[in-house]
């Protein structure tokens, strides 16, 4: 603004003085240029260098139009300034980009395209990559290297030389590249005149001596914000409505790099200074604008593997923040007083002698960790964590045995009514030994029935209960719940495991199982609010699956294996990984499927079961399965998780390429599950079998065999989410997202740099909330921890 005003003075001063004083007078052109640089138009600033050399009575006409348009920029730039002024680090979450001047509209639809919809949204919009925009110089350039070269045109001419149409020759001192396009549309020849100077960008070709450039981006003018630096590459998917063109890219670029310019200094810094110190870690000014517009000296591979100074300090708020979140929690959990449960001596060994089976050491240990917390004042908070079959049932019912035997009462949640009905035979079978009779409760019972219950559960004679939903009903009243077992956390909202922990007088405790193993930086980075209890070992027994890899056209040998296996009266399911036809990629539907495998086994009984079903029908076809009532089930991932068809030994997963290894590992500890080997067979299309023409496509193909045959050689569940983390991400498991990048913004734990950053936060993270505990002392800190993860913990209610 100084500079504005200094500017409009000089001119002013320059048009009040007489003829023979404004032709003498020099150095106003070099002057004015560096004042108005970066506030008027660039074609004013061009004309500016001939200001000297004008005519007395052209030079007062180029300043009197000059002066208006700084007239112009100061009341642009007063009204940005007031627009600013006001703001305050919190109310950046108000400010909304379709309520800015400072932008053009083609930058707010850019916005919209993305779904940026506030100041503070932009500053924390991480790009996936970065791309190498400074100036070089054609004598020092290697091949394969990309650049942007100011060139001077030399010649331009059409040819046919197989797709190339247009060869343009340019120069820079004394180097000669020449430069082809796919078209020779008449815009080439009128844009390449000789001599003119141009701006090109593209990737350069050297064959011995000669360099060379096809189809490059190109610049009539030198634009600063993106010319001659290291750009952000964002991301451009989002709003399907909003039409993308070549520059919409370098719109979003403009518009973040005029929000930085003007919010950026009004946002302070929340972390505290010992921390950022002990790192060595920049301000959050400085993070925040390199982490979208990175210095010229910064390495750009650094850059792109996410390991500068800057993208560190980013990673580590990130992931500092959700530790805070989650000890936070932990804390107030641990605050509220829970049931203490009487453990009677050698619980343990009296429990497995009534077993009919012996009990693996993990599965010792993860009863052994939940009595001890069972017997505290402290509301348990722990997940059981199992490989498929590896028996986590029967230690959650250790605990409801544990609860029942002092008179106190457990609700074992299931997302599914045939889960709900599968866990509640499975926990007949051990309750009974004990003398202990489960209720099952689920929304599809008569009413008579289920106020019967309902009057045992009040009454507190029902000592387990075993249901969905319907635990959660607003009329059922417990009269001392101690104990909430929820079966597949991920299959649960916060609001229902809320409701079912609230019809307890005091916090229950709590325990979570799950049968997707999750990797240990994972459980530190999601599971910080958690205990931890994994079993690894599998129970005497359990039959191994056998994994094959299968191309669609090898099928043959398959329908042979399943006829045999049916004649032996077992049972087959079919996988596909949609619901419905796509438009945009070709699959087979589960419907279409349905119709090919009725076609191939015309005498057999096939089943179809899909997400469009209501829960009624999936449950009565599942049921009707089970019960053998069926030869071959087509169906989508619905059967994903703890559905027990013993006498199931084939699995057909089609279109293996489109599952995650995880998801597939859950899908085949559907068989083998009773007394009979399991057979896993994952279809491959048949143009995976030979070689691609295309170098990505060809790289990508390796990459999915050598994925899925992680799958033949290991049943490893938690080696495959090792595997599948390195290769898909980490999924937002809190959430609802079971795949991709883990939801905290910038950081990825997928990288290894980010792992060791996941350390140190959690390091941090624990001493501050040590000497904190209820961060009354870090105010800021505690708003940023709320506003990030109120809602997905649960601290507004809790806290």
């Amino acid at each position: 603004m100084k500079n504005l005003n200094t500017a409009k003075q000089i001119i002013q001063k320059a048009l009040n003085s007489d003829d023979l004083f404004l032709e003498r007078i020099t150095g106003l052109s070099e002057t004015l240029n560096t004042l108005l640089k970066g506030y008027i138009p660039d074609g004013f600033i061009e004309d500016l260098k001939d200001l000297d050399k004008l005519p007395v009575k052209k030079k007062r006409a180029f300043l009197d139009y000059l002066y208006k348009a700084v007239e112009h920029a100061v009341n642009i730039y007063s009204e940005n300034r007031q627009e600013t002024k006001k703001v305050l680090p919190k109310e950046l979450k108000d400010i909304t980009v379709n309520n800015l001047k400072i932008l053009k509209p083609i930058e707010k639809r850019a916005f919209k395209k993305v779904g940026l919809r506030t100041v503070y949204d932009i500053f924390f919009f991480t790009p996936k990559k970065y791309e190498d925009r400074r100036l070089k110089k054609l004598g020092k350039v290697k091949d394969g290297e990309h650049g942007l070269f100011e060139v001077e045109v030399v010649d331009i001419k059409k040819i046919k030389k197989g797709k190339l149409k247009t060869e343009l020759k340019v120069k820079q001192d004394r180097y000669f590249m020449n430069v082809f396009f796919v078209h020779d549309k008449p815009f080439l020849f009128s844009f390449f005149r000789k001599g003119k100077k141009v701006y090109l960008y593209g990737k350069i070709s050297i064959f011995k001596k000669d360099i060379s450039m096809i189809q490059p981006e190109i610049f009539k003018d030198f634009d600063p914000i993106i010319h001659n630096r290291i750009l952000p590459v964002y991301s451009l998917k989002g709003d399907s409505s909003v039409k993308i063109t070549s520059q919409t890219i370098n719109h979003l670029r403009r518009g973040i790099f005029k929000i930085l310019k003007d919010f950026l200094n009004y946002y302070t810094d929340y972390m505290p200074e010992d921390i950022l110190k002990r790192y060595g870690y920049p301000d959050i000014k400085r993070s925040i604008k390199n982490l979208h517009f990175p210095e010229n000296y910064l390495d750009i591979i650094q850059l792109n593997n996410f390991e500068t100074i800057y993208q560190k300090r980013l990673i580590f708020d990130d992931l500092f923040i959700l530790q805070l979140a989650q000890l936070y929690r932990k804390n107030i959990l641990r605050s509220d007083p829970a049931e203490k449960i009487n453990i009677k001596e050698k619980f343990l060994k009296e429990f497995e002698s009534k077993l009919p089976f012996d009990l693996t050491e993990d599965q010792k240990k993860s009863i052994s960790e939940i009595l001890s917390d069972l017997s505290k004042p402290i509301p348990m908070n722990r997940l059981v964590q199992g490989d498929v079959g590896s028996g986590k049932t029967v230690v959650a019912a250790a605990a409801v045995v544990a609860a029942a035997i002092d008179n106190k009462q457990s609700a074992v949640m299931a997302p599914t009514e045939i889960l709900a009905s599968q866990h509640y035979l499975t926990f007949k079978n051990i309750l009974k030994n004990f003398g202990i009779t489960p209720y099952l409760l689920t929304g599809s019972l008569p009413q008579k029935e289920k106020k019967k219950i309902y009057r045992l559960i009040h009454s507190g004679e029902a000592k387990v209960v075993i249901g969905t939903h319907a635990l959660i009903q607003d009329e059922l009243k417990f009269k001392n719940l101690s104990l909430v077992v929820v079966d597949e956390q991920h299959r649960f909202g916060v609001i229902q495991r809320k409701a079912l922990i609230e019809k307890s007088h005091k916090i229950p405790h709590t325990l979570i199982m799950t049968a997707t193993p999750i990797p240990r930086t994972l459980q530190i980075a999601n599971f910080g609010d958690l205990d931890i209890s994994t079993i690894k070992q599998l129970p005497k027994g359990r039959k191994p699956v056998e994994t094959v890899l299968l191309y669609e056209d090898e099928k043959k040998a398959l329908y042979n294996k399943i006829s045999d296996e049916i004649k032996k009266g077992r049972q087959v399911f079919v996988v596909y990984p949609l619901i419905e036809e796509s438009e945009k990629i070709d699959l087979k539907s589960a419907e279409e499927g349905y119709k090919q495998w009725k076609s191939v086994f015309p005498d057999r009984d096939v089943l179809l079961l899909h997400g469009k079903m209501s829960q009624e029908e999936k449950d009565n076809i599942m049921e009707s399965f089970r019960k053998g009532k069926g030869d071959i089930l087509v169906s989508t991932t619905v059967i994903e998780v703890g559905v027990d068809i013993p006498n199931a030994s084939i699995m057909v997963i089609e279109d293996a390429h489109r599952f995650g290894l995880s998801q597939i590992h859950q899908l085949r500890g559907r068989i083998g599950r009773g007394q009979y080997e399991g057979f896993c067979y994952l279809i491959l299309p048949s143009r995976f079998k030979r070689k691609f023409e295309n170098k990505d496509e060809e790289k990508r193909r390796i990459q999915t065999i050598e994925r899925l045959k992680i799958l033949v050689k290991t049943s490893d569940g938690f080696k495959i989410a090792e595997e599948d983390l390195k290769i898909r991400g980490g999924g937002d498991i809190a959430g609802t997202a079971q795949s991709g990048k883990l939801n905290i913004g910038i950081a990825d734990l997928s990288r290894n740099t980010d792992q060791k950053i996941l350390q140190k936060a959690k390091y941090e993270a624990e001493m501050l909330i040590n000497k904190d505990p209820y961060l009354r002392h870090h105010t800021v800190l505690k708003k940023i921890v709320f506003e990030r993860y109120g809602e997905r913990f649960d601290l507004v209610n809790i806290g």
